[in-house]
């Protein structure tokens, strides 16, 4: 089977389609159609990989049982519009984490994919000044590693909430804890990131 290993690295990340559309994408893969797969390839490839990374610590890891993942799933396709394709792929995320944790020698060597740069204006029209784009570039560069050093599990939340514009609820989801749980790790996480950054983080972490 072709189809996961084809758009890995071909298809840009797409919003999360509601449920009801989830469960047409799911009755149009169980009957091989690959358009449907890689819709939904497009759509949870990235956060998968964030909940993933939030066990194993190793992004290239991740990435790699999140393919193996789809693998999987193309194969069982003709059982894929039985259960709710959501909840679905987000627990089969974390059971295939915990069972890499459970075989691995070692965690491997975190490698967070860089935050977007969610503090820097990017409406401005005209050209950064060199010493506004100098310190632009500081404080992205210091709000990304203040964001590498949260614990692991309200990192997951933090990005999976700023980065891929999750609700709550399905933070929730992602993660299988309660929304009161992903509401705990979100002020875990901005009370960290405040302390880390001070007045140049808060305007950040206020539109988290």
């Amino acid at each position: 089977m072709a189809a996961a290993s084809s758009i890995r690295n071909t298809c840009p990340m797409s919003p999360i389609p509601a449920d009801n559309e989830l469960a047409h994408l799911a009755a149009r893969i169980q009957v091989d159609d690959v358009a449907a797969f890689e819709a939904v390839f497009r759509a949870f490839h990235a956060p998968l990989c964030e909940v993933v990374d939030g066990y194993v610590r190793s992004q290239a890891v991740a990435e790699d049982i999140v393919q193996d993942l789809f693998f999987v799933i193309w194969l069982k396709r003709r059982t894929l519009a039985r259960v709710p394709l959501r909840p679905y792929l987000f627990a089969a995320a974390r059971n295939q984490a915990l069972r890499h944790l459970r075989h691995a020698a070692v965690v491997r060597r975190w490698s967070f994919r860089a935050s977007r740069d969610s503090a820097v204006d990017s409406g401005a029209a005209a050209p950064m000044q060199p010493d506004r784009e100098l310190e632009a570039r500081e404080t992205a560069s210091a709000l990304r590693a203040a964001i590498d050093e949260l614990p692991p599990r309200s990192r997951v939340a933090l990005v999976l909430r700023t980065e891929h514009a999750m609700s709550y609820a399905d933070v929730a989801i992602a993660m299988g804890i309660t929304i009161k749980g992903v509401e705990k790790l979100m002020s875990i996480a901005k009370t960290k990131l405040r302390q880390r950054l001070g007045a140049h983080g808060e305007a950040w972490v206020e539109r988290a």
